[in-house]
């Protein structure tokens, strides 16, 4: 006999019921997948949509494909030229790609991305939009920007759970040996002289966007960053684990599949820890904070159109057809620029066979779990308190953040919390990942939050009595893999080349799944189509 959802939760509950706190009641808490629909992308891969014949006709001179960070950057770049004439498109009901949010009654809460680091001087482009935002709020006596004290993220920022004691920062660095500690400070003091160079070509060894990088130490992107640190002879384990947390946070893969280049960009692009005021921003709401802010700085009205999926393009004449999900009507677009801001791994699907120079598995994508937890009581812990981010070191996951971190003093004495839960599902090679994707796909409601609550139960015995809601996202190409050999190898220079009419421009043609990587890329895509309508503007980049 088959068990019923209720039941497979109720038995995780009752596995874990050893480990819970006495609690007035024993609840079993609502459980939702939200945010994108894997159904609908499958019918774009499948050609389920196609067929009909166009019932309207509309003309355009940009037409973008995907309200993401890159498509809603593109989006602000043209308004800022005072272009208009377009039409962004977006398959989901929602704004905001992987940086889209949702809410809970305690608080607004991430579906993906949660936080940006402020820019380093000169990435002219993220600092205007932080201004047009008015997140800036004045510059101190040297010039630099401040900030809107409301979104730097206050400390406690993060903290580690290791032996069953909560210890401040991410490094465990409880009862390391002299030898790991002596590794641990080479390893600072490699990040510090990297950090200080310039290559010879006068740029930064690592920037963003990555291709502002300089040419000297590309290089390492050929080797994995596993490879890197045998190579340095550091070896301990407790460095290994903070490298490998650091991957799966910022790319969801681990030492051994990430290129070295990137695994170093990661900890030097944004500027490092010990030598730079990295303020970081966050909201409730992560960084649809960033994406819904842009959309409303665009000023689409009805040139955004949300849940069309664009199944065909003709990339030489720029036509393109949309199919309506809710009218289930077929609307034929001429435009004169495609910007394609949507997945790179989906153009195939659309474009004649056979005019896609990428293949199929040149690109590999991260699967990743996303879960907000409501409980009516924050957690706590033996030794440091709660943080923003709360990592376990055992774990096969990256713990969680507390969404409503930075909530206003009037809130902060309302019960309970918002935990958002962060799982990547790495894997060695292409075959890998369609198993690891498969799975996530496979889950229903019952069996995600059963995994969730166990993860969670692992870090605090007891919270499941505390639980009201859990709200699953499933992220099936939740990010790109930067690879060795991908950030400055050919299947990068195919994926982001123009073809025909169509500019590629999301993340994933950049190769880092990262905020900065997708904005820049929209922004420059938009410059790119200004040009070829014959309105070139100064490059904001």
């Amino acid at each position: 006999m088959t068990a019923t959802r209720r039941e497979l939760l109720q038995a995780a509950l009752a596995g874990t019921a050893v480990l819970a706190c006495p609690a007035p009641s024993q609840r079993t808490p609502e459980i939702a997948f939200v945010g994108p629909d894997p159904a609908r992308g499958h019918r774009l891969r499948d050609a389920a949509l196609r067929g009909a014949a166009p019932s309207e006709r509309l003309t355009t001179k940009i037409a973008i494909v995907g309200a993401g960070v890159s498509g809603l950057a593109a989006a602000w770049r043209l308004q800022r030229a005072g272009l208009r004439d377009l039409v962004l498109l977006e398959l989901e009901d929602d704004t905001g790609g992987t940086a889209r949010g949702g809410s809970l009654p305690r608080s607004a809460y991430p579906m993906g991305a949660h936080y940006l680091p402020v820019p380093r001087s000169g990435f002219a482009a993220l600092e205007a939009l932080l201004d047009d935002l008015g997140l800036v709020t004045g510059r101190d006596e040297n010039g630099r920007r401040e900030y809107d004290a409301r979104a730097i993220c206050r400390a406690p920022v993060e903290r580690h759970r290791h032996l069953a004691i909560w210890h401040e920062g991410l490094y465990p660095a409880a009862g390391q040996t002299g030898d790991e500690a002596a590794q641990w400070e080479r390893f600072r003091g490699m990040l510090r002289e990297l950090d200080g160079r310039v290559g010879a070509d006068g740029r930064r060894l690592f920037d963003l966007p990555v291709s502002r990088s300089s040419t000297e130490l590309r290089g390492l992107d050929e080797i994995s960053m596993a490879t890197w640190l045998d190579q340095h002879g550091l070896t301990s384990w407790r460095l290994r684990w903070l490298v490998d947390y650091g991957m799966r946070d910022d790319y969801g893969c681990t030492i051994d599949h990430i290129s070295a280049f990137a695994a170093l960009h990661h900890f030097l692009a944004r500027g490092l820890e010990d030598t730079h005021d990295r303020v970081l921003l966050t909201w409730p709401e992560g960084n649809a904070a960033l994406t819904t802010g842009m959309a409303a700085l665009a000023d689409l009205g009805d040139r955004l159109r949300l849940g069309w999926a664009v199944h065909s393009i003709e990339p030489d004449t720029g036509e393109l057809i949309a199919h309506d999900l809710a009218a289930g009507r077929d609307i034929a677009i001429a435009a004169e620029v495609v910007l394609w801001a949507a997945p790179r791994f989906v153009l195939r699907h659309v474009l004649p066979r056979g005019t896609d120079p990428l293949g199929a598995d040149e690109l590999g994508y991260a699967p990743w779990l996303v879960a907000n937890v409501e409980v009516d009581q924050a957690p706590k812990g033996t030794g440091a308190p709660l943080s923003w981010d709360n990592v376990a070191i055992d774990g096969d996951h990256l713990g969680y953040v507390v969404a409503n971190h930075l909530e206003p003093l009037d809130r902060r004495r309302t019960p309970g919390a918002v935990l958002t839960w962060y799982e990547p599902r790495p894997a060695a090679d292409p075959d890998g990942l369609r198993v690891r994707r498969a799975e996530l796909l496979a889950m229903d409601e019952a069996t995600a939050g059963a995994h969730v609550l166990a993860g969670l139960s692992s870090m605090h015995p007891g919270i499941e009595a505390h639980v009201r809601t859990i709200h699953v996202t499933r992220w099936g190409h939740g990010m790109i893999r930067p690879v060795p050999g991908l950030l400055f190898g050919p299947a990068l220079a195919r994926a982001r080349a123009p073809i025909g009419r169509v500019i590629p421009c999301a993340a994933d043609v950049g190769g880092l799944p990262l905020f900065e990587q997708a904005f820049a890329l929209g922004v420059d895509a938009a410059e790119q189509a200004l040009v070829r309508l014959g309105r070139p503007t100064p490059s904001m980049l």
